[in-house]
């Protein structure tokens, strides 16, 4: 139910943006809100716009502030002020992460998050950026991971899709087809 009022409120928020470059601004205001709120151990302010405790106009006077100084765009800032007034503030990490999709399906743009076992070079990088694109038929907006239990090779995830050619995942097949094997029984 949250995930379908969250796209909502991010539909009608690309709905009155007026051009592509406003919806980029918009896009970064609200991450940027969200990093400030909910990134990292330090929760207390997350936890203050989002408190039944506090009054509707207390909360907003809290971020009022927030929007100032983080010089948020008009259009984000009147969205959180719409969310504190409707009582949406917990949902809006997830109307910034369903705007910023629309972002990317408007602008013709896919993330994808790949995974190695040791940092890629700047030249692999843009040789797997390179081959996403072609895979894609979209502009990769690539983030990588280091994860030394993948051995070898790599795992890309392109939203629900996970493509795995690390050496971890290609050595478990190996062994499960051994331990399945008709030697192996006998």
């Amino acid at each position: 139910m949250s995930d379908v009022v969250a796209k909502r409120y991010a539909q009608a928020l690309m709905d009155v943006a007026p051009n592509a470059k406003t919806i980029e601004t918009i896009a970064n205001s609200l991450d940027r809100f969200v990093a400030l709120t909910h990134g990292g151990e330090d929760r207390q302010l997350a936890a203050v716009l989002e408190s039944p405790v506090f009054t509707v106009e207390e909360r907003r006077t809290v971020l009022e502030q927030v929007i100032t100084k983080l010089r948020l765009n008009a259009l984000a800032g009147n969205l959180l002020r719409l969310a504190n007034d409707k009582r949406r503030l917990p949902l809006v990490p997830q109307i910034a992460r369903a705007f910023r999709e629309l972002a990317d399906e408007r602008a013709g743009r896919v993330r994808v998050t790949v995974q190695t076992a040791e940092p890629l070079s700047a030249e692999l990088e843009a040789e797997v950026q390179s081959a996403l694109e072609a895979m894609t038929g979209q502009s990769v907006v690539l983030h990588t991971e280091v994860r030394p239990e993948l051995i070898a090779g790599l795992v890309a995830r392109i939203g629900d899709k996970v493509y795995d050619s690390s050496l971890r995942t290609r050595l478990t097949l190996i062994e499960q087809q051994l331990l399945n094997s008709p030697m192996a029984q006998a």
